[in-house]
């Protein structure tokens, strides 16, 4: 998933909510790259998953093993012989015990007291190629917060960094993961290093043989199963460390190369088959984790991962019935070494039974689905498909943000500037002097502008696009009142068990809200937002809308008859051919977009303003246009390395309207000079309307200038 954060906002980027997602054994759809750091031989191949070892995500595994953390319950995270074995072979070396097994006692204790270090089970993943080196030096920047020097990392790590600098925000947190990052530094030098080189780096043939029975066997059979979810390439990392339990991470689906899974390679049972169809199980976890909501105890944290390895079973049933008894071979051997009793399940039955509901419900869904009649439809209409709508919930929450006035400083605004005035004057219209909200937004203000952390309700609609008012309220009081189910092992949360509408945007907000007074302030919010709607908004939002129709409609028009032909060309290339548009009154020049879900047409969202002083809707389509060039700006960052964050995120914010003043220029020359113009008028410029004014407003200097522009022109 990917957020454009905005003014103090843009601070924090949630690369959070990215991260935190990716909870023990569940996987979530987080479309920021890494494909800058795919290099090697998964940046060579342009189909199909690469198997390799690598050599800091064994380090990182073997810390968290040695530590303990995660290695119990019916589907352990790590394999429970492993820290016995290298413990004899520290003690054959002579090294035992050396500075990790000193402290591992006391970091499992930190490990387990904070939800956050939940994310440890992942970091890896957001390194597929760097050496242990590169990668402990990143993780040492962030624990240090030197991210100014972290900028002038390589593409390996750089992509990693951002991704823990966004979840470890906490001094506290930090320095935890600072002592980690240490005890692996001399744990690698003193005993991993030569431990790992003279059996993991040593036995390529087996590395091979599984790419082999991947490739050959497994991957060629579900191949449309896996196209269908965008999991049909990526790096596949295998793990002497790991438990039956992997890891997923999953990609943009317009960059399949991102994917990258982690699974285990057990010594116990030396088995290519092991890799191969643990893979295959944990590429089944999302369509699993949505399956198991059809169970009679959606509370059970195992159920999705009996779910998974059930789904591979099935898969293989319907691509290659051949290889079933195989696969149920290898999971219940599985089970047999991993159990935490000395009773050994029977049958596969046994060892991974479902409800019939979760089985019938595994069954239609590695069934290629038809596309729904809509999605035929709009396809025909032209290069993009963006659909520009209004919804109830979306304006809600943000009319109760700029009533509250929880905006930040900075030339284009989050909110109106003159909404909550205009809103004032459509209450008393209505008899209303003053509703709750109003009664308490100087109190909120207050609260929301002083705390960085609670910058996701600036965004929070967004994660819930198809959802309606009732089901949002209602999520975020499950929120506020953590009430959030929990996943495997009792860490991390499970979004399969919370509905496809509602799971992930939960689970952003369970994540993002880490202290109890931003629960609690959320509560309040919701609380409030209800009262409003019941006093004054519902009826008030139904007419506005009634009397807007036409305005939608002519945003959606201008979009699709004159930007569409002329800029449909650098979407397609940027892969910004879908989504959803929220033109939202409160809004101001400064809009929002979020990337979520790769198997809707939906995938992005976007909320932009919507004077309420004009009926042009020009306004709101530049705004859109300049909300899908951060994406551009989020990916070629213009040279800020000696910026601190507030004088970085303005340079991106200047960078991204000049990037859609380019835009235009290249592919819509006509269309330039209004674009500039509104943007002006944004800042309140009206004394000129030139270039040179436009310029001087949103100034880059020349070197960045040329290197956004060479960035356009190559889309």
């Amino acid at each position: 998933m990917r957020d454009r954060s905005c003014n103090k906002a843009m601070r924090m980027r949630y690369r959070l909510l990215e991260v935190a997602l990716l909870t023990v054994a569940a996987t979530a759809v987080l479309p920021a790259s890494v494909a800058g750091q795919q290099g090697g031989a998964a940046a060579a191949a342009d189909t199909g998953w690469t198997v390799r070892a690598s050599a800091a995500a064994d380090l990182w595994y073997h810390g968290l093993a040695v530590v303990g953390f995660g290695a119990g319950g019916p589907f352990p995270l790590y394999n429970r012989d492993y820290a016995e074995r290298v413990r004899a072979a520290k003690q054959e070396a002579g090294v035992y015990p050396t500075a990790l097994d000193s402290v591992a006692a006391g970091l499992r204790l930190e490990f387990e007291e904070q939800r956050v270090f939940q994310v440890f089970h992942f970091i890896p993943l957001y390194f597929p190629q760097a050496s242990p080196e590169d990668m402990l030096r990143a993780l040492d920047a962030v624990a240090r917060r030197e991210l100014s020097e972290a900028q002038f990392f390589d593409a390996r790590t750089r992509f990693g960094i951002r991704q823990a600098a966004a979840v470890f925000r906490d001094g506290d947190d930090r320095e935890v993961l600072g002592d980690f990052v240490r005890a692996l530094e001399q744990e690698w030098e003193v005993f991993l290093r030569e431990y790992w080189e003279r059996t993991v780096a040593a036995d390529s043939a087996h590395y091979g043989e599984v790419q082999r029975r991947w490739s050959e066997r497994v991957e060629s059979a579900v191949a449309p199963f896996l196209e269908e979810r965008s999991l049909d390439a990526g790096t596949m990392l295998v793990s002497p460390a790991l438990g039956p339990e992997g890891r997923l991470y999953e990609g943009s689906p317009f960059r399949r190369l991102d994917n990258v899974v982690a699974v285990w390679s057990p010594p116990s049972f030396d088995d290519p088959d092991a890799s191969v169809y643990a893979a295959l199980r944990e590429l089944c976890f999302s369509t699993a984790a949505q399956a198991a909501q059809a169970g009679r105890d959606t509370q059970d944290p195992a159920a999705a991962s009996r779910a998974a390895v059930r789904c591979g079973a099935l898969l293989l049933d319907a691509y290659a019935p051949e290889q079933v008894e195989r696969y149920e071979a290898v999971f219940l051997a599985a089970a047999a070494a991993t159990a935490e009793s000395t009773a050994t399940p029977a049958s596969f039955d046994e060892a991974y039974p479902v409800d019939r509901a979760v089985q019938e419900a595994l069954l239609l869904s590695i069934e290629p689905p038809e596309p729904p009649p809509e999605t035929r439809q709009q396809a025909t209409q032209g290069p993009t498909r963006w659909i520009v709508r209004a919804e109830p919930h979306v304006d809600l929450w943000f009319h109760a943000l700029a009533v509250i006035a929880a905006d930040q400083p900075g030339p284009l605004g989050l909110y109106s500037a003159d909404y909550a005035r205009r809103i004032r004057e459509a209450k008393r219209a209505r008899g209303i002097e003053a509703t709750p909200l109003d009664s308490a937004a100087t109190e909120l203000r207050e609260d929301l502008t002083d705390r960085e952390d609670l910058d996701v309700f600036h965004f929070a609609p967004l994660y819930f696009p198809r959802a309606d008012l009732r089901e949002m309220l209602e999520s975020f009081r499950m929120v506020a009142e953590d009430r959030v189910p929990r996943g495997p092992q009792g860490g991390g949360r499970q979004p399969g068990l919370m509905g496809p509408n509602l799971g992930l945007g939960i689970l952003i907000l369970d994540q993002a809200l880490q202290r109890g007074s931003g629960r609690r302030l959320l509560g309040r919010l919701v609380e409030l937002a209800q009262l409003e709607w019941d006093i004054f908004y519902r009826e008030y939002w139904e007419s506005f809308n009634a009397e807007q129709a036409g305005r939608y409609q002519a945003i959606q028009a201008m979009w699709d008859t004159l930007f569409v032909p002329h800029v449909g060309r650098y979407l397609e290339r940027r892969k910004l051919t879908a989504g959803v548009v929220f033109p939202s009154p409160p809004i101001g020049p400064e809009g929002r977009i979020v990337e979520i879900d790769p198997f809707r047409v939906d995938d992005q969202v976007v909320a932009v303003q919507m004077p309420l002083g004009t009926d042009e809707p020009e306004a709101s389509v530049f705004a859109f246009l300049k909300e899908l060039c951060f994406l551009l700006v989020d990916d070629r960052v213009l040279g800020g390395g000696d910026l601190d964050d507030f004088e970085l995120d303005d340079l991106r914010r200047r960078a991204a309207v000049r990037c859609g003043s380019l835009i235009l220029e290249f592919y819509a020359p006509t269309l330039a000079s209004r674009y500039r113009r509104v943007f002006l008028d944004a800042v309140g410029a009206e004394e000129s309307y030139t270039n040179e004014a436009f310029e001087r407003v949103y100034f880059l200097a020349p070197d960045q200038f040329e290197r956004l522009r060479e960035a356009v022109r190559r889309r």
